[in-house]
Formats: C-alpha cells, structure tokens, sequence
C-alpha cells in the first residue's frame, strides 16, 4: 500500500507530461490557433518537451516499472537496455514484465531503420510543407499531408504494438533509441495499448476518407 501511495503523484505526472503528446498531434493537425500559430508551437512544445520528461524518467527510474509503470517494490529486477548508446539502467516489477520490456527492445532494435522511416520522415515532410505553406508557397495540400503524416506513422506504431512479442525470439541486445522517455510517462505496456487504439482509428479513417 505505502508503494502504491508513493507512486501516485509520479504515475499523474507521468500521465500529464504524456498528453503534451496528443496536444501537439492536435496542434499539427487540426491548426486550433491557425496554421503559423499552431504549427509553430506545436514545434516548441515538442522541441522543449524533453527537457522535463526525461528528468522525470531519470528521477523515477528505480522506483517504477519501466513496463507496467507500477511500483518496482523492494525487490526490483533489472531489466536494463541501451538508449543511443548509453545503459538506461531500467527496472521492471516482476519477471513478466522485465521479459515483454526486454523483448520489446530487441524488437525495436531490429526494426529501427524501419520505424525510423515511417515515423520521423514523414514529421519532418509535414513539417517541411507547412513552412512553405506558412511563407506563403505550396506544395501539398493540407488534407492529403495529414494522411501523409498519420498512415505511416499509424503503420508503425500500430505494427510495433502488435508485433513486438516477436523480441521474445531474438538474441540481439535490446536497444530503443527513440525518446524513450516518451515510453516511460504511462509505462511501455500502457503506452503501446495507446498506439494500438490511435493507429487502428487513423488507418479506419484513411480507409472511409479513401471511400467517401
């Protein structure tokens, strides 16, 4: 009980810093504020987003499981990986949940060149086109951008969600080299049902938008 305790302030501002990543999604794709303003600070809260969730991770990292996001207890095990190419000294409640982290860093160590392509490539394209829109050019349209944006993006995360059980059979050293402190808010477990439920509505959506 008094680890539960301990943990609830971590566990909501894990979940508060992680809605800065829906809001951002927000900003870039729905333009709230107009394109130039939402754009614009859609790219500072990305940009500075980092500077308070890994100093959180860094803070809470012995004390919560890097899977589940529960508390480690007593008896934490090690389920250290590499993250570019430093040890990001991990720890996971239970034997199952240091398993599924470990195996779902070999798997993203697999496909990192993949993953790298379907998600940054097509941040920095929609990006890229709403610069030039914002300086009063054109390239390409608003609405085939965003679908530009959100299928590979819905691709990767909804494939990694599904796929990385598959980690389980590797023997390479697991390693996750994207901001894995965005993994560490909710917890990894937590974090994939998300990319589970956002890429299937994004891929349905695409599917009708195709159709209609």
């Amino acid at each position: 009980m008094r680890a539960r305790t301990t943990l609830a302030l971590p566990t909501l501002t894990g979940t508060l810093l992680f809605l800065f990543i829906p809001l951002v999604l927000v900003l870039y794709l729905r333009m709230p504020l107009g394109l130039a303003p939402s754009i614009l600070l859609g790219v500072l809260l990305m940009a500075g987003h980092r500077f308070i969730a890994r100093p959180f991770m860094l803070r809470e990292l012995q004390r919560r499981c890097f899977w589940c996001g529960g508390a480690v207890g007593e008896t934490p095990l090690d389920a250290s990986t590499r993250s570019r190419d430093k040890l990001l000294q991990a720890r996971a409640c239970s034997r199952g949940c240091r398993d599924s982290f470990l195996a779902f860093g070999r798997f993203v160590s697999a496909v990192r060149p993949v993953v790298a392509l379907l998600i940054f490539v097509p941040i920095a394209v929609y990006l890229a086109n709403a610069a030039v829109r914002i300086a009063g050019g054109s390239l390409i349209p608003i609405e085939v951008a965003r679908w530009l944006f959100k299928v590979p993006i819905a691709i990767a995360v909804g494939g990694l969600s599904v796929a990385y059980p598959l980690g389980r059979g590797m023997t390479r050293l697991p390693a996750i080299d994207f901001p894995v402190h965005n993994l560490f808010l909710l917890g990894v477990r937590n974090t994939l049902w998300v990319f589970r439920l956002v890429g299937l509505w994004w891929l349905v959506s695409w599917v009708l938008w195709l159709r209609f």
